[in-house]
């Protein structure tokens, strides 16, 4: 993959300093050493920072690209001098070999045409075809040291240069004073030679177009549907082949994750790598991350990869958002595309000391291993399913296992410390508010992470239990949190309500207080793991239906929720619109036998008729539907832990959520969900005061 213009030649910059420095003798190189202030400016000429948002740097000294704020693969960069046929640079160690050979030989002097020889001579197709089927004319070999415009690579290639551009590549068993004829009369056109590699020096743009054009399509797949995929695998008969192959996959997580770094960053973007970024994302992950060695769809690296380009896609395709980023003027060219955010990953499950398929590292007095390992004790029923369950539960069972919940609690901190830490560090002039999202078990851990802040840090900051910066919004989506603090008997109430000297480490446990400026509740309908919060602030808050959050964007539901909404009318031309895409008939006898009746069905007719009519209901059913304007205490309560005056938050059914396919995949569909991304963009970039007055609708018996 290739980098942008922009990232290219701030590398070449770096790599000429590095170089210059590394190059000279060892005493001129102490001398220049010194002469920089500290080893960090040693460390930013070899390291550089690039794509859009600075994710990852290059080592120009090891020629390598990682990621700069979670672990990842490493990869090998190529400084390209020499390129293929497909515009992909050779080989560092070859090209430095070719480019040798290229100054020795100097081909540069050649001319338009290639160097004569003796054994040289006019060529045909029954020629060519002679070559490519590999038949050996009964000629001499072709003594290399006397041809001026061949070498030897020593590797098993030679090189034959043509001109100051070109040359090819081909083994050295090609070597017949014939063969090198044929290569020799084609010249650099880019004649059919079977193992003959067209490479030319220096990159043209007509290797731009052949790199992407060679590039493999590996677009983002949907977390949803994968995991859907996977879950129905496991009931086939080849489920106990497949789960097999499955774990000893799970060896080639690099490999993984390479993959979903090609589907998720485009490294050849126009952007300058300085996007003004206003608000910064964390986001903690929650059960079953373990499967992320198993399965590519838990990857939550991928995960927020996706979280990003869906807050991107929808910020592009709706004028309200580049409202609410840029209030006071219309963004220029170079922001049009730039919605203010930076979303990064808190990984932490793979630090904590618990595996299901290692035992737990416990000895007797024998030295002998003294407890088994999860799988171990798994039954052989439904083995597959067992293990995917037991991959999700097992986080939640390490949660009330006090041994584990204070590491988890040390390991989020920490790696929350430690991120913002380097963000800063590499974006000084940050000045912006920091977010958490959290999702599943993560929602718990943050909220429960933030409910142990104190008001005020005395002394020196403990970074494994204390956050170093302030959290402006917590986001819990697809959150447990509210059967979590139910089972423990505890109550959720703003800091609005506590002592200026409240320590949460010395209150009573039946309230708590999570330390930011608003705390929201999303969650999709379907999500069996989803509970609501408000009730444990007040229960007469149960009667309030949730807050629903708008579609972000005009797609299929909504446009048809707002066809459903015209008025009385409405069903007759559904019913007419569902008709038309049947080309329905009217049937004097019910169908005799599943195929007739399979041929009479009309999915799509049907969907739309139930639609109108089920619509119009609803829309019947708000107009009689109670209200209640919230006031006084109560609504206090509300503003003071959200500014909106609500906390819980329902995503909208989609048309198409079918009840068996939403309730397997809508826990892990957030991330890729275009609602979430827009609300959770929407919450961020608005600069709304507290409400002063708040209407909401109630469930009725």
């Amino acid at each position: 993959m290739p980098f942008s213009e922009y990232d290219s030649n701030k590398l070449e910059v770096a790599y000429q300093k590095y170089g210059k420095v590394k190059s000279q003798d060892q005493n001129k190189e102490e001398q220049d050493l010194e002469k920089l202030d500290s080893l960090d400016q040693l460390v930013s000429l070899r390291l550089v920072e690039v794509n859009e948002d600075k994710l990852f740097q290059v080592d120009v000294s090891k020629l390598q690209l990682e990621p700069v704020y979670w672990e990842g693969p490493i990869y090998e960069v190529r400084r390209g001098k020499w390129f293929g046929s497909d515009g992909i640079p050779i080989s560092n160690e070859d090209a430095d070999l070719i480019e040798a050979g290229y100054q020795a030989k100097k081909p540069y002097n050649f001319g338009e045409s290639a160097p004569s020889s003796k054994q040289s001579k006019k060529l045909n197709k029954e020629s060519i075809a002679q070559f490519n089927k590999k038949l050996k004319q009964l000629s001499e070999k072709v003594d290399l040291v006397q041809e001026n415009d061949i070498i030897d690579l020593k590797n098993g290639k030679l090189v034959l240069y043509f001109n100051e551009k070109n040359a090819v590549m081909f083994p050295d068993s090609v070597n017949s004073s014939f063969e090198i004829g044929v290569i020799r009369n084609f010249g650099p056109s880019r004649v059919s030679l079977i193992s003959v590699e067209h490479i030319q020096r220096g990159f043209t743009g007509d290797l731009d177009k052949t790199i992407f054009d060679n590039l493999p399509q590996n677009p983002i797949p949907r977390l949803s549907d994968v995991l859907l995929k996977e879950v129905t695998q496991m009931f086939s008969p080849m489920s106990a082949l497949e789960s097999g192959k499955v774990i000893e996959d799970s060896t080639k997580e690099d490999s993984q994750m390479k993959s979903v770094l090609e589907s998720d960053y485009d490294f050849n973007t126009s952007s300058k790598s300085d996007r003004e970024v206003d608000h910064l994302v964390l986001c903690i992950h929650g059960i079953g991350q373990i499967l992320g060695n198993k399965y590519e769809s838990i990857n939550f690296t991928h995960s927020i990869n996706v979280l990003r380009n869906t807050m991107k896609s929808v910020y592009k395709e709706n004028e309200k958002f580049k409202k609410l980023a840029y209030p006071e003027s219309e963004p220029d060219s170079k922001n049009a595309d730039n919605n203010r955010i930076q979303v990064l990953p808190i990984s932490w499950r793979h630090k904590i000391d618990f595996h299901p398929e290692r035992a737990v590292d416990s000895l007797n007095k024998n030295d002998e291993q003294r407890l088994p390992s999860l799988s171990q004790l798994n039954v052989d029923g439904v083995k597959s399913l067992r293990n995917l369950l037991g991959d999700v539960v097992l986080d939640v069972l390490l949660y009330y296992e006090p041994r584990y919940i204070n590491s988890i609690f040390e390991v989020v901190t920490s790696e929350l410390n430690r991120v913002y830490e380097l963000y800063m560090e590499r974006n000084p002039n940050f000045n912006g508010k920091v977010h958490i999202m959290g999702h599943s078990l993560g929602s718990v851990i943050s909220f429960d992470i933030l409910a142990k802040q104190t008001e005020t840090k005395k002394g020196k900051i403990n970074v494994k239990n204390d956050l170093t910066f302030p959290v402006h919004n917590l986001f819990c989506v697809g959150s447990p949190v509210g059967v979590f603090k139910l089972l423990s008997q505890t109550n959720i109430a703003a800091r609005y309500f506590t002592d200026t000297d409240f320590d949460p480490t010395t209150s009573p446990s039946s309230v708590a207080s999570p330390k930011c400026r608003n705390l929201y509740n999303i969650f999709h309908p379907c999500d069996p793991v989803g509970y609501r919060m408000e009730p444990l602030v007040n229960p007469r808050f149960s009667i309030f239906k949730p807050e629903a959050v708008p579609f972000a964007v005009r797609g299929i539901n909504s446009q048809i929720e707002d066809l459903a909404s015209f008025g009385d009318g409405i069903s007759e031309k559904f019913s007419k619109a569902s008709s038309w895409f049947s080309g329905q008939k009217k049937y004097d006898s019910p169908p005799q036998t599943v195929e007739e009746q399979a041929e009479r069905e009309n999915a799509l007719g049907d969907i739309l008729s139930s639609l109108a009519f089920s619509k119009k209901e609803d829309t019947q059913s708000k107009k009689k539907s109670k209200t209640k304007e919230i006031k006084g205490d109560e609504l206090t309560q509300l503003t003071k832990l959200n500014k909106t005056g609500r906390i819980d938050y329902a995503l909208p059914m989609g048309v198409f959520d079918i009840s068996l396919v939403a309730a397997v995949s809508a826990h892990v569909s957030y991330f890729e969900d275009e609602n979430t991304a827009g609300f959770i963009m929407k919450e961020i970039l608005s600069s709304e005061k507290e409400v002063t007055k708040k209407t909401v609708s109630l469930y009725t018996d």
